[in-house]
């Protein structure tokens, strides 16, 4: 070219960062003649999609001027980096907030603080989009506070955003993680156009209520209605007949994902091998393992050494915790897993010898927990747990359960 200009060089940079090529691209930048606001923004955008944190930083701080997108593009980078102390450490700091700002920083959280953050968003005079609510009501699902998504739902419709598909879709699984399917499928059928994700949002609920049969049949009602699926459908389709034992629906809907132009990925097939383990098919799981044409997720190999322990076949389950030793070294729930197996075939020796590593490693097993909210109060429990203000109360009426179930047993 005999001459280039601000947006010649841009667009090569652009370039050189969407495939991952970021020296190059630092290097025509750092020759570029005159870089305006647009260069900087993509430069440093690009750095952060390729995970050089520091490097962003360092480029944020020589920028000449910054505008409200610089500062945005830093707040997403510690975001995605799920650094969320960092991120809105960097929040306070902004001059010059708008939505999006305000909508980065919410979707960091899944805590009871996005909630919070959501409130002074609307109390600072800022409007929520569909990227407020969608990462709002979400919240409301993981935390289970059906109360506040309620509030939320009548909110929409205040707003007039009852016909956004991505923010019911939200709404759909909000109803749904919070134990209400009846409420899903009311806002589900009440909706008059049904995209890809609205489908999926429905499809997800019906699979988290063990709701098999009606996920499949929703399925052929979403293709009737003309609608294609994508990977998330054929993955929900294989967790239902997980959770069912639908061993020989789930190789059909594995195929049929071939007629609608769709290739499997790990997770797909990581969803065949939970079903064959789950069924007590681990051999058949492992050898379907061998034949994969993609390197399944460690979380598929875990499933299939605990299918071998509850099915007994412990030779197998060495074969597979070697594997997985491979992949995570430190993996503490797979060598409590380990140390069972040896406990069942009476090793008892190699079961001390890891359960000894793991405390001389200083490592433990994260508890599970479960938590309930009751009239806008979330109490949290997890094993053995005595910190709640009620503790005595509750285990003398667990207790009073233990022999009411005795009694009747």
């Amino acid at each position: 070219m005999p001459e280039k200009d601000t947006v010649a060089w841009t667009a090569v940079i652009k370039g050189y960062l969407d495939h991952k090529r970021i020296e190059s691209a630092r290097e025509l930048f750092d020759k570029m003649p005159r870089k305006d606001i647009v260069a900087w923004n993509s430069m440093l955008s690009g750095v952060f999609h390729n995970g050089k944190v520091e490097d962003a930083l360092d480029l944020f701080m020589k920028m000449p001027e910054r505008n409200v997108i610089s500062w945005n593009l830093m707040l997403w980078g510690y975001i995605q980096q799920d650094d969320i102390t960092a991120a809105r450490k960097f929040f306070e700091g902004i001059p010059m907030k708008d939505e999006t700002s305000w909508n980065t920083l919410i979707s960091g959280y899944q805590t009871e603080e996005a909630l919070v953050l959501y409130v002074k968003m609307l109390s600072d005079g800022f409007k929520p989009d569909q990227s407020t609510l969608t990462s709002v009501i979400s919240v409301c699902g993981i935390l289970a506070l059906q109360s506040w998504g309620k509030a939320m739902h009548v909110f929409v419709f205040k707003i007039g955003c009852e016909n956004d598909n991505m923010v019911m879709s939200s709404m759909i699984s909000m109803y749904s993680r919070c134990g209400f399917i009846n409420d899903a499928s009311l806002v589900f059928k009440t909706m008059h156009n049904h995209d890809t994700a609205v489908w999926n949002a429905m499809l997800v609920a019906q699979t988290h209520h063990y709701s098999a049969k009606e996920a499949l049949n929703l399925f052929h009602c979403m293709t009737r209605a003309g609608c294609q699926p994508d990977h998330v459908t054929f993955l929900v389709l294989l967790t239902a007949c997980a959770h069912s034992g639908l061993t020989s629906d789930a190789w059909k809907y594995l195929k049929l994902m071939e007629r609608w132009k769709l290739t499997p990925k790990p997770q797909h097939y990581a969803c065949m091998v939970d079903l064959l383990g789950r069924s007590g098919l681990v051999a058949e799981a492992f050898e379907l393992v061998n034949q994969l044409p993609v390197d399944l997720p460690v979380y598929a190999w875990e499933t299939l050494l605990s299918a071998c322990s509850i099915h007994a076949n412990y030779d197998l389950g060495d074969l597979i915790a070697e594997k997985i030793i491979g992949y995570q070294p430190c993996d503490v729930g797979m060598r409590v897993l380990q140390s069972n197996i040896y406990s069942a075939r009476g090793m008892w020796k190699d079961a001390a010898h890891i359960r000894a590593k793991l405390k001389q490693n200083k490592l433990k097993k994260e508890l599970g927990c479960s938590w309930i909210d009751i009239n806008g109060t979330v109490s949290c429990f997890s094993y053995n747990d005595k910190s709640h203000i009620r503790a005595e109360d509750i285990y003398k009426e667990l207790k009073r359960l233990s022999v009411l179930i005795e009694e009747v047993g």
